[in-house]
């Protein structure tokens, strides 16, 4: 491994970056908790049809990380080079991809909720109960798909508080009208699950128009414009088509694959969807400055680049790298500490009870790879280029190898639901060593800018 860097300048700018994203992950995690707690008081049925009728969203959530992953790429370095009108224009395209998408998806959604639900469940009254769920939700998708791409590119050019006030605002919306609406608080009707897809819509829209705010009135660096949408540019265009479909790809791949996984699991019973569900909560908790500091090392490894310096950039992805495995360890502690504890605040069922404490297990097992497979694959291969190689080691590590041995485990020979699951995470340790050594490799960094 090349020399670490220790001046406290750099590590200063990695906190800069990472801190403000996992305030935000913290914040959207609150979200989850907070959704999955009020659903939990009500029972197991709509804690689980509200997991799955959130798979699609998951997706989505992915689709437009990766178009902004794909515009990081190049924003990321042109920020190093300070060309702020190549910033501007990809970060439109960017946007104008994302318009398209949210509204082909929100029209599936709303169209065809009952037969998507099918896709995940098996039980017709979990499926009934998350097609109430969709029929609401399905409305979000538009402002979902514009203010999350758009606060995910502009982390490549360092704005990373906004993203924590405009979560902030979502988190209180949320969590309000959940309370108001699930439970029919302050006079208002008891609606169940419809009402906490009421708080997510709200939540969305105020999400956007904050948002929105800000990059039109509130900021002066970027100084984007509505018209920068529209606008033309064939050989950024041609260059954001060469970077982000490989990200793009990848991501919803890691997203789809998540979600068959959730439909693997959701077939064999209704007791591993709420228990998985839950895990996925404290996950998300486990990786909270994980994905902060995997951010962090794209835009200060693609910035680096740009700034004309190779050998800077690649002792940058040698130290995140090397803080990634001992923050992934700490994270894997967290989980199997809190395990208990954790399921302890739901309303669930002794065996389920059971069941998810022993998935948590798995869970801090995973979290170490998690941290090093996201740092090298979401950070360090995207900010420095290598988008392509990122795509390839996703696809086969889950495609090729996960989501086939957990498939045919379930359901050919009807394996214990632990081993299950455990196979279809098996993807994460393949990646986290792959990654890791493909990060050493001098041909994985190079220039995506223009002159």
């Amino acid at each position: 491994m090349r020399k670490l860097i220790s001046d406290r300048s750099f590590y200063m700018s990695v906190l800069a970056i990472t801190i403000p994203i996992a305030l935000q992950n913290l914040i959207t995690f609150g979200v989850s908790m907070m959704d999955t707690i009020m659903l939990g008081r009500l029972g197991e049925l709509q804690l689980s049809a509200s997991a799955q009728a959130n798979q699609p969203q998951f997706v989505f959530q992915m689709l437009t990380f990766g178009l902004a992953g794909g515009g990081s790429v190049l924003t990321s370095q042109y920020w190093g080079k300070k060309d702020l009108e190549a910033v501007r224009h990809v970060i439109g395209i960017v946007l104008r991809v994302a318009i398209i998408a949210s509204l082909f998806l929100s029209a599936v959604i709303l169209l065809f909720p009952e037969w998507i639900m099918s896709f995940y469940l098996k039980d017709e009254a979990v499926i009934a109960e998350a097609v109430k769920y969709l029929r609401i939700v399905g409305w979000s998708y538009l402002f979902m798909g514009i203010s999350q791409t758009f606060i995910t590119i502009i982390r490549s050019v360092e704005i990373t508080r906004v993203s924590v006030v405009v979560s902030l605002i979502s988190f209180f919306v949320n969590v309000f009208l959940n309370w108001v609406f699930i439970f029919g608080n302050l006079g208002a009707p008891a609606l169940g699950i419809r009402g906490a897809a009421i708080g997510t819509l709200s939540a969305r829209i105020a999400e956007f128009i904050a948002i929105t705010i800000f990059a039109l009135v509130i900021d002066k660096r970027l100084k984007f414009r509505i018209k920068d949408i529209f606008r033309r540019d064939r050989e950024l265009m041609r260059d954001y088509t060469r970077y982000s479909i490989p990200v793009v790809v990848n991501e919803l791949a890691w997203a789809l694959g998540t979600t068959v996984q959730a439909a693997v699991l959701g077939k064999l019973s209704t007791e591993i969807l709420s228990a998985n569900s839950i895990a996925s909560v404290l996950q998300q908790l486990a990786t909270i400055i994980i994905f902060g500091i995997a951010n962090a090392a794209c835009v200060i490894v693609g910035r680096t680049i740009g700034e004309g310096d190779m050998e800077r950039a690649k002792r940058t992805a040698s130290t995140i790298m090397f803080w990634s495995v001992i923050v992934g360890a700490l994270g894997s502690i967290v989980v199997f500490l809190l395990r208990k504890t954790f399921v302890g605040m739901y309303n669930i069922t002794p065996e389920t009870r059971i069941l998810t404490e022993n998935l948590l297990i798995i869970t801090a097992i995973l979290v170490l790879f998690i941290s090093v497979s996201a740092t090298s694959i979401v950070g360090v291969l995207r900010g420095a280029g290598d988008t392509r190689f990122a795509l390839t080691l996703e696809m086969a590590a889950l495609w090729l190898i996960a989501v086939p041995a957990g498939t045919v485990a379930g359901y050919v020979f009807h394996a214990p639901i632990l081993l299950v699951y455990a196979l279809l995470k098996i993807d994460e340790p393949i990646k986290a060593v792959i990654g890791f050594i493909r990060t050493t490799k001098d041909k994985t960094y190079k220039s995506v800018t223009r002159e």
